[in-house]
């Protein structure tokens, strides 16, 4: 089964969006300031890879709790879910992956091993 030919387009849209938002410049790093495009890069996706580690820990935390007999914070487990999908979208726009890359991905993760033969 093959996704929607929309979908890549709209992933593009999205990291778009996100990237617009959440740049890796001096003003808000000031460790940037005179580094060079490549060096700039490489913080970002380094930074951002802190980011992912950070909301990784933060749903594992949720679920931690549930383990010791704690309820579900669904909300609380929602809001880093969709954090871990912002943070996921801005690395792939830092390593240069595309929506339409990221989609044939899920695709040939998911291909039935028959299509393999």
């Amino acid at each position: 089964m093959e996704m929607s030919p929309t979908i890549g387009p709209a992933l593009n849209e999205l990291i778009a969006f996100i990237a617009e938002r959440f740049r890796f410049e001096a003003p808000a790093y000031p460790s940037l300031a005179g580094k060079t495009a490549e060096e700039c890069l490489v913080f970002g996706i380094q930074h951002n890879a802190l980011h992912v580690a950070k909301t990784a820990g933060k749903i594992a935390s949720v679920m931690e709790s549930v383990d010791h007999g704690g309820s579900l914070d669904a909300e609380e487990l929602r809001k880093h879910v969709s954090r871990s999908l912002i943070n996921t979208l801005r690395l792939a726009e830092l390593v240069g992956l595309t929506g339409e890359e990221m989609v044939r991905a899920v695709e040939e993760k998911y291909r039935p091993k028959t299509d393999l033969i």
